[in-house]
This record gives C-alpha cells, sequence and structure tokens, in this order.
C-alpha cells in the first residue's frame, strides 16, 4: 500500500474525529495528546486498532501496545508507516482483550496469573499500600474495565481486578460455570493474594458474589463497596426484561449508559460475543436468580454503595432496599451515569469510595 504519512495522519485524524469523537474533534490535529486528553480508551482504542488493520492491513502486536506509538496521531502513523504485515519471528498478532491488557500493562498495570484446582485466573494488579482492593466485574466485563480506575490507585493502593471464569483471560473447567463457581472460585484466588482483610468492590453481578463472600467470610472483608447491584424485588421478572435487551446490543447500551458509547463494528461484535456465550446465562439461571432474594441478608461488612441515577438496570428503589438491609449502609448517587459508575464516571467513583473508606 503505497500512502504518504500526510495521507495516513489526515485519514486518521478523520477517523478520530467521527468515529471516536462523534464529530467533536474539528481542531484535532495530528499532534493532539490523545492519552493525556482522554481521548483514547478502552473502547476507542479497540475501534482504533481495528479500523488500522482494516484500512492498512496493519495488526498492531502485543508489545506495540504503548504510550509511545499512540501519544498522538504523529507516533500511531509512524508506527503504520514502519510496520509490516509479516510479525517478528515469534511475535503472534494480539486479540482483542489482549491488546487491551497489553495497554494497560504499559501503564504500569500488570498482568497475573494464579492456578486454583481447575482453573487459571488472569488478573491485574497495581502497587501500592494496603488493604488490598479486589475489583470484581460486571457479568461478562474484563478486567480491563477496572483500568481507570486502578491506574488512579497505582502507585498509591494495592488493587487486583479479576477476570471471572468465561469471560476475560481466565480460564475454568466448562464454559458455563454457576454463581457458585464464582464464589468459590474468588475465594480461592483471594486465599493466595493475601491473610489480610481487604476492600472488595463489586459491580453489577460481581456484587452477587461479593456479597456472598463477606457474608461466608467476614474476617477476610474490612469494607464492601457495591455498584450497579440492588436488591430485586422479582428476580424471575427482572432476567426476563434484561435476557430481551440482550439481544439488542442498541437496547442494552441505551439502558446501561447515559450517554452510550457508539456501536462501532468492533464494539458490536464484541458485545454479541459476550451475550452469546453460556457463561452469561448460567451465572443467574444455575443458583443466582434464588441468591438474589437474598442477597443481602446478615451482611456485618461496613458497605457503601455507589449507583448511576440513569442506572436503568438496576433502579434507584431496589438500591435503597439493598442498603436498608445492612446495618449502617450508606449510599451515593451519581448525576449523569448508568449501570457502569466505574466506566463511565471513574473519577466520582473514587471520590466516594476513598471518602467512604476514611470515614472507617
Amino acid at each position: 500500500m503505497e500512502l504518504a504519512a500526510a495521507d495516513i495522519s489526515s485519514e486518521l485524524t478523520d477517523f478520530t474525529n467521527h468515529d471516536i469523537l462523534h464529530g467533536q474533534g474539528q481542531d484535532l490535529t495530528p499532534d493532539t495528546p490523545l492519552l493525556e486528553l482522554g481521548i483514547l480508551d478502552s473502547l476507542s482504542m479497540v475501534s482504533l486498532l481495528a479500523f488500522i488493520e482494516e484500512r492498512y492491513g496493519v495488526k498492531i502486536a502485543e508489545e506495540e501496545i504503548a504510550p509511545k506509538h499512540f501519544s498522538d496521531l504523529q507516533a500511531v502513523t509512524t508506527l503504520i508507516l514502519t510496520h509490516t504485515q509479516n510479525q517478528e519471528a515469534g511475535a503472534r498478532p494480539a486479540d482483542e482483550l489482549r491488546q487491551l491488557v497489553s495497554l494497560q500493562q504499559s501503564y504500569g498495570l500488570r498482568s497475573v496469573e494464579v492456578e486454583t484446582p481447575g482453573r487459571r485466573h488472569h488478573m491485574l494488579q497495581s502497587d501500592g499500600a494496603e488493604p488490598m482492593w479486589l475489583l470484581l466485574p460486571a457479568l461478562g466485563n474484563p478486567s480491563t474495565s477496572w483500568a481507570p480506575v486502578m491506574r488512579a490507585l497505582s502507585g498509591e493502593q494495592r488493587s487486583v481486578a479479576l477476570d471471572f471464569g468465561g469471560f476475560g483471560l481466565s480460564e475454568y473447567k466448562g464454559e458455563a460455570p454457576s454463581y457458585i463457581d464464582h464464589v468459590e472460585a474468588t475465594l480461592a484466588v483471594l486465599d493466595q493474594l493475601t491473610a489480610a482483610p481487604v476492600v472488595l468492590v463489586a459491580s453489577s453481578a460481581g456484587a452477587m458474589v461479593a456479597v456472598e463472600i463477606a457474608r461466608r467470610r467476614p474476617d477476610k472483608i474490612h469494607a464492601l463497596v457495591v455498584t450497579g447491584f440492588g436488591l430485586i424485588a422479582d428476580p424471575d421478572s427482572w432476567w426476563r426484561e434484561l435476557r430481551s435487551l440482550s439481544v439488542s446490543p442498541e437496547k442494552f447500551m441505551e439502558a446501561a449508559y447515559y450517554s452510550p458509547p457508539p456501536l462501532t463494528p468492533v464494539l458490536r461484535r464484541i458485545l454479541a460475543g459476550v451475550l452469546a456465550r453460556p457463561a452469561y446465562y448460567s451465572f443467574l439461571d444455575q443458583g443466582g436468580l434464588e441468591a438474589m432474594r437474598a442477597s443481602f441478608d446478615d451482611i456485618q461488612t461496613p458497605t457503601l454503595f455507589v449507583a448511576g441515577e440513569a442506572d436503568r438496570i438496576i433502579g434507584r428503589q431496589a438500591v435503597e432496599d439493598a442498603c436498608a438491609r445492612i446495618d449502617g449502609a450508606c449510599v451515593s448517587w451519581i448525576a449523569r451515569c448508568g449501570h457502569f459508575p466505574p466506566v463511565e464516571r471513574p473519577e466520582p467513583f473514587l471520590w466516594y469510595v476513598r471518602d467512604f473508606l476514611q470515614s472507617l
């Protein structure tokens, strides 16, 4: 492909303006700092890498997902010009999840694997002070969904984000782990990671795992933070509605986000892949729905709920009912935010969590 640097730079600028910034980047230039301004995040990076592969035939290897190559569009242009379709000997093209993990490693987060019987668990880690924060993702979300929070904590607080079995880079025997399988697997990882109590921070269905761990092993939990989850009055009806949403990526994103990201072909493919996995349904179908009815019973751990005011998957009443079940629990609401506060509004989310922990 014979394209000059100016041509590539112009095409990348147009793509970034229209597909990533939705037409709001008319002043974008080749030396605009993409990472410093937050223009490139996990989702937009996947879209950019897919565009590079489709337009220029360049598949970026894992070791090349680094800030020096994506600091601005000039750096991206240089990477494309110097890249060949033939990877270096021994280097293999990265799939989308591994690309995201590699990007976070370039920011100082570490990719770690641990083994427990019948399972291989993948985690992202940041170094810092104790107590450790154990971050459990929403069902279907990889550990990299916690990256904005972890990067803010890096050097200040030790944190570990886990990939649940059936998603991300963790591997369990069988394709459809149950809710209890996830609980027991997470407990096994927790016992390997530390003997000290941890701050357990969990999103959506991950919060179901977290509250069960808090109930079983209160000695292991210093504090509990729940986001994107509550006490559902009628779990069966709620699950039917969620399954109907899951048929349409557009409807799911509208329900989950205050400002839904555009459904690019790459994001649509990722969503469709997650929502088609047996593990997405086995979590609730194999015991999870029944457990929802008593999720917040007998919890003695200091607990904070952080909820998005525009969450159309878990409503305000469900959050308030859950908070009322736990003595001393409190809830903080984030405006202009949907079902995933750590992803959509990481700064206020962290502020509320830090303030809560300071109060303890």
